[in-house]
């Protein structure tokens, strides 16, 4: 991991940020009305020392980001939200479903968390899952669903989109240990493979 953004796809960057054994994702949409950042990391000395270095790479400035969306409380996800508004008070904080700006929305996820959303992406049909989707987990942090029919209902939503192409994930979960799927059957095997993971926790 090195302390910079890197595309995924057309205007979607991200900063991968050491945590405990793994590392959790910030992501940054750049969009015609302002810079967004997906989920903060785990505490302000990771905004110290990740997310305001990595922006500067980049040739933005913190206080310039418009919004801060959060897929949910956890604290690898939003841990550094004192930090950010120490830094940024003015930023616009999302934590509810809704339209962010054109062509970028919340996306209803919950199960993880009854509070998860996700971002999705209509300009490149991409989805930011954030937990949302767990696979088998990742290393000793295993699939944790707060409302199991919760979680089987965001599956079953996202496989009847078909607007949605591409997932990214904050965390390369198992069984793909990898960032993210792309094309619309490998957005579809991820859906099968999180039932299925779902059914081995029984």
């Amino acid at each position: 991991m090195d302390n910079n953004f890197h595309k995924e796809t057309d205007g979607i960057y991200r900063l991968k940020i050491p945590f405990d054994t793994v590392y959790t994702s910030v992501f940054l949409l750049e969009t015609d009305e302002g810079d967004i950042l997906v989920d903060c990391a785990s505490n302000a000395r990771d905004v110290d020392e990740f997310i305001v270095p990595a922006l500067k790479n980049m040739g933005k400035k913190i206080s310039n980001v418009r919004a801060l969306i959060l897929t949910h409380r956890h604290g690898d996800h939003a841990g550094g939200l004192e930090g950010i508004l120490f830094l940024c008070p003015q930023i616009e904080v999302i934590t509810d479903v809704r339209t962010v700006c054109d062509g970028i929305c919340t996306y209803p996820m919950a199960g993880h968390t009854k509070d998860c959303i996700g971002v999705l992406d209509g300009r490149t049909h991409t989805l930011i899952s954030g937990d949302g989707l767990q696979g088998a987990g990742v290393d000793k942090y295993r699939c944790y669903t707060q409302d199991r029919e919760a979680y089987i209902e965001t599956i079953k939503r996202i496989e009847n989109d078909e607007t949605i192409t591409n997932i990214l994930f904050s965390h390369a979960y198992e069984p793909w240990n990898k960032d993210g799927v792309f094309g619309r059957d490998g957005v579809l095997n991820c859906l099968i493979k999180c039932i299925e993971c779902l059914g081995e926790k029984k």
